[in-house]
């Protein structure tokens, strides 16, 4: 089954910079044939970036680098400042700025956190997405650290060179090395795990929000 046509943009929507890890071996998948991929982040996280030691917009500059190491072109990304952890009191302004985005990129597929993600931003603007763009194809990417259980029943094969990109990519974000989920390990296993499930040697998992063929 093929949801893509060739030449058909694709839009990855992200509450923060780095969230695009998510879904980075099928971003690189799409971008290594040539697909158009647009990025858009939601919020630039000065404030959170600032609390952890690093300049303001340490984490920017870090989105940028892993934006590149995944393929996606530096004119197709766009990003905006709502105040992080505070999305679901500006759902109204989110769904305006999406809504412009739909005008002006007109996707054909959007990939967003999963419904099952209980981060507040991801879950606002997930939610506001699934409004925005009811007339595309919608999958959501998971964060297992944010799931309490999960509805993911779409399994996308890659590559070891899509999951070396999402790890390469990943390793641009020096400022989140302290987290428990960061590096190599957890996202490969979970690349395996999700591969076993595939009958593959590598997969993502995605909740299915809406399908078009």
């Amino acid at each position: 089954m093929h949801i893509l046509a060739p030449g058909a943009p694709t839009l990855v929507l992200c509450a923060h910079p780095d969230d695009e890890i998510g879904c980075g071996a099928l971003i690189n998948k799409l971008t290594e044939s040539g697909q158009p991929v647009h990025y858009a982040y939601f919020s630039d996280c000065a404030e959170s970036t600032k609390a952890l030691g690093f300049e303001p917009e340490t984490l920017i500059e870090e989105c940028y680098e892993s934006c590149k190491r995944l393929g996606i072109k530096r004119e197709n990304i766009q990003g905006f400042d709502f105040p992080v952890r505070y999305f679901p009191q500006y759902r109204q302004d989110i769904l305006e700025t999406l809504v412009k985005l739909r005008k002006q990129i007109n996707p054909s597929l959007v990939l967003v956190a999963s419904r099952d993600d209980i981060h507040q931003d991801h879950s606002a603007l997930t939610n506001e997405a699934v409004r925005a763009f009811k007339h595309s194809t919608i999958i959501g990417y998971e964060f297992p650290w944010n799931h309490m259980h999960s509805h993911l029943d779409m399994l996308v094969r890659v590559e070891q060179r899509h999951i070396d990109a999402k790890i390469h990519a990943w390793g641009a974000y020096k400022t989140q090395t302290a987290r428990a989920y960061h590096g190599q390990k957890v996202l490969e296993s979970l690349a395996r795990v999700r591969g076993v499930q595939a009958n593959s040697e590598f997969a993502e998992s995605y909740e299915t929000i809406r399908v078009f063929m």
